[in-house]
């Protein structure tokens, strides 16, 4: 019985001291490498670039662009995405890796005057755009049919998919033009 007793005690102070030294080591690792320097990572996506830039700055991070892409919804100067990813525990003085916008793709408005409709509707295509609304008005310098000028004008900057307006003859104004027909020659739809 007595060793019984005496094994029942020494299996229990073993017990105990795996127990302190299990929990013991994680204390003693936490504090040698640091558990203390670390912070959490901000969410920086949606965020303008210096203001996350400064942001981070004050927790002890650093924030590096790792690449810059066209986004048709994300602004230029946005952050799209990051690395580490938001809300995890990191190490202070780490850097995040952070993927910008440049805003939409730019293309330049090719020149539409004196063409038909069709004609410029494939130009616009090729130069990425869509052919917008068709608004028709007299012109004495630009034969029935063809466009006058776009809207915005030839070789100005605009978003890729976007829409261009046409101004389209109807030739010369006449007193005597009162075809109702006169429409349906010219959409070309």
């Amino acid at each position: 019985m007595i060793k019984m007793k005496s094994i029942a005690i020494v299996l229990g102070i073993l017990m105990g001291l795996f127990l302190i030294a299990f929990f013991g080591t994680d204390v003693i690792m936490k504090i040698i490498v640091g558990h203390g320097n670390e912070v959490q990572v901000p969410l920086l996506i949606g965020e303008d670039y210096e203001v996350a830039r400064k942001n981070c700055r004050n927790m002890k991070l650093y924030i590096e662009q790792n690449e810059l892409v066209h986004d048709e919804n994300i602004e230029k100067g946005k952050i799209i995405s990051q690395k580490p990813n938001p809300g995890i525990m990191t190490k202070k003085y780490r850097t995040i890796s952070v993927v910008l916008s440049n805003g939409p793709e730019m293309v330049r408005i090719p020149y539409l005057d004196n063409l038909s409709i069709v004609q410029a509707k494939l130009k616009l295509e090729n130069a990425g755009l869509f052919i917008g609304e068709k608004v028709f008005r007299y012109s004495d310098e630009v034969a029935k049919g063809k466009v006058i000028y776009s809207q915005p004008l030839a070789d100005e900057l605009i978003p890729k998919k976007s829409e261009v307006e046409v101004i389209v003859s109807l030739g010369k104004y006449t007193t005597s033009s009162g075809d109702d027909n006169k429409w349906k020659d010219l959409l070309g739809d």
